[in-house]
């Protein structure tokens, strides 16, 4: 009896050890996945678990994972007609997240393609397509994408608001009309946008110094190329900050057309090359007197005293007696009047006979690209003349000892089909936080995920010339790359790139690869030299409903003011008004009488038109 009492408690005891077993592992397994993992992602929120025997009770942290709903989403860009499905960032992005990245191999940028999409009703998840037939606003407005608030924002994409809180102009473009907070899509953030000149002035320095116009050799920063091959033009470009003053230019303007700067015995030498105003030319051109080829930029005249574009501001007369002198003596030289002037610029420049350029600020570094070889200063230098050499910077000052130039962006945003990247009407807010986690992490976790996202895989499709983030990143020709890893990348990722101006110093200041940007930022002549306008014309400034009755009122008043602009420009370059202050007086009571007057009254002096801001766009520097 004593016997069978001992093997039946040793049963029970069993027994019970077996039960106890069993519910602890049932209570402290979740979704198949230990507690006691620690591979799961730390993105996870917790909750305590109370696991209970008769000895004990024990509290166990369970884990819960924020992607387990399953989602399909669909996605659009540009330049993806050649996508190829299951490359290596599309499969990392989906065993992270627990999504199919379903990524339509099109090119958002055929206008054609992306109409039948529209018609058809075919918006992906998330879309960024410039060849849209409606902007934001109309996707927005028939239903054919969702607004997301500023809150989801925060909540979900939070480096997103961090990014645009350095220069806050950014959270009034895209607005939801009517709303403060809500927004038609993913605004377009580029510092490097805001913070380079398009432009700057080139002069031949050996024809300078034939005039008698000498740099100190402590004065001239080369350039250092970034192009393996073409290291020899290392010795032939170089950047300083001229600081010559408006009758020095006028003198080189008169000694490079009269004096033979190129000693070949042949009068066939001028100062420069007039071009129309564009991105080329503020620099050399029109900067000289205070202002910039954009109409958006808006001024304080200094007669009345109201804010103009620049045909109504008074400078512009004596721009354009400037530019009509030099014309009608002969130091600058007009394009023919038929063709485009690109290529004119590019067959006239490429004969090595103008002393000073408007050149591209950065395109003598691409000598081998058909874009940009074909201007000067190297179209001189790869076909003409290998030995000439230049000097690149901001160079002259005008009659009032002033030089502006304008930034490529006036800040880091934009509007329209190019600037807004959009949701689908069809996502959800699960889909739309699901997809916002995606961007956060591509675009705003780490400097190392954008990079990577954006230019790929250290080793495999690039490598830094020397110290990463502060030397030259070298990219691997596609045709060097191992199949799984070509294609277009830079597609994962929001519209955001952070300010490259300390990564350019470092470069240029740690491995020599000075650039005319890095010069400008290093000396402190970027914001020396950048035009703050007194209103710029935007949504962003002007409110939605202001703008969008600003654009039609202007179109309107367009039709009566570009005649009468067109005419007194031509007439000034002819060489055909003789008494410019009569005139331009007379000229500018006529822009008052026909929409001008309308447009000042209602628009450029309301107070409800703000002042231009530049926010810390010159101070950003990573």
């Amino acid at each position: 009896m004593k016997k069978l009492l001992c093997i039946l408690l040793t049963v029970v005891m069993f027994s019970a050890l077996i039960a106890c077993s069993q519910s602890t592992e049932k209570n402290t397994s979740i979704n198949g996945t230990s507690v006691t993992d620690d591979t799961t992602t730390t993105q996870k929120s917790t909750q305590t678990t109370t696991v209970t025997t008769k000895e004990e009770t024990t509290s166990v942290t369970e884990e819960e994972n924020p992607f387990k709903e399953f989602y399909e989403i669909t996605w659009l860009t540009q330049l993806n007609a050649d996508y190829r499905e299951g490359r290596w960032d599309e499969v990392e992005l989906e065993e992270l997240f627990n999504v199919d990245l379903q990524v339509w191999a099109e090119d958002g940028r055929i206008a054609e393609k992306m109409s039948m999409l529209v018609a058809a009703g075919d918006i992906a998840d998330f879309t960024y397509a410039p060849g849209l037939p409606r902007d934001p606003y109309g996707m927005y407005e028939e239903k054919l994408t969702r607004s997301i608030t500023l809150q989801q924002m925060k909540n979900w994409i939070p480096g997103y608001v961090e990014a645009m809180e350095k220069i806050p102009i950014g959270f009034t473009y895209n607005l939801v009309p009517g709303k403060t907070d809500e927004y038609v899509g993913f605004t377009y953030n580029s510092l490097p946008g805001c913070q380079y000149f398009y432009d700057a002035t080139c002069i031949n320095l050996d024809w300078l110094e034939a005039v008698g116009y000498d740099f100190d050799d402590s004065e001239l920063v080369p350039v250092k190329m970034t192009v393996e091959g073409y290291e020899q033009y290392n010795d032939n470009i170089f950047f300083t900050e001229g600081n010559l003053s408006f009758d020095d230019m006028n003198e080189i303007l008169r000694a490079f057309t009269e004096d033979d700067p190129d000693g070949n015995g042949i009068d066939d030498t001028y100062g420069m090359l007039y071009l129309p105003e564009s991105a080329w030319t503020n620099m050399t051109q029109e900067g000289l007197f205070g202002f910039v080829h954009d109409l958006n930029y808006k001024y304080e005249d200094p007669v009345t005293g109201n804010i103009v574009p620049k045909y109504a501001y008074t400078p512009y007369k004596d721009y354009l007696k400037w530019v009509s002198d030099n014309l009608n003596k002969g130091y600058m030289v007009p394009q023919p009047k038929s063709g485009g002037w690109a290529a004119q610029y590019q067959e006239m420049s490429g004969t090595n006979k103008y002393g000073i350029y408007g050149a591209n600020g950065g395109g003598y570094l691409s000598l081998n690209s058909d874009t940009y070889r074909v201007y000067p200063p190297q179209n001189i230098l790869l076909s003409v003349d290998d030995s000439a050499r230049f000097v690149i910077g901001p160079m002259f000052r005008g009659p009032e000892g002033i030089l502006v130039d304008a930034t490529y962006g006036i800040d880091p945003y934009g509007t329209g089909k190019s600037r807004v990247q959009m949701v689908g009407a069809q996502v959800d807010d699960g889909k739309l936080e699901r997809l916002c986690a995606i961007l956060q992490h591509t675009t705003y976790s780490s400097k190392e995920n954008l990079q990577k996202y954006v230019y790929g895989i250290e080793g495999v499709h690039y490598k830094w010339a020397g110290e990463p983030y502060k030397s030259t990143m070298l990219n691997t020709a596609a045709a060097d790359l191992p199949e799984e890893y070509r294609g277009r990348i830079n597609v994962f990722v929001m519209f955001y790139a952070p300010s490259a101006i300390q990564q350019q110093i470092d470069n240029a200041k740690n491995y020599g690869y000075w650039a005319y940007m890095p010069f400008m930022h290093a000396n402190g002549l970027f914001e020396k030299y950048a035009l703050n306008p007194i209103k710029y014309t935007s949504e962003a400034y002007m409110g939605i409903e202001l703008f969008r009755e600003y654009e039609k009122d202007n179109t309107a008043a367009n039709e009566q003011l570009n005649p009468i602009i067109n005419d007194f420009k031509s007439r000034a370059l002819k060489g055909e008004i003789a008494d410019f202050n009569t005139e331009w007086t007379q000229y500018i009571d006529q822009l008052y009488a026909n929409g001008l007057q309308d447009m000042i009254d209602k628009y450029y002096n309301n107070p409800d038109f703000k002042n231009y801001d530049p926010g810390l766009k010159f101070t950003i520097r990573e």
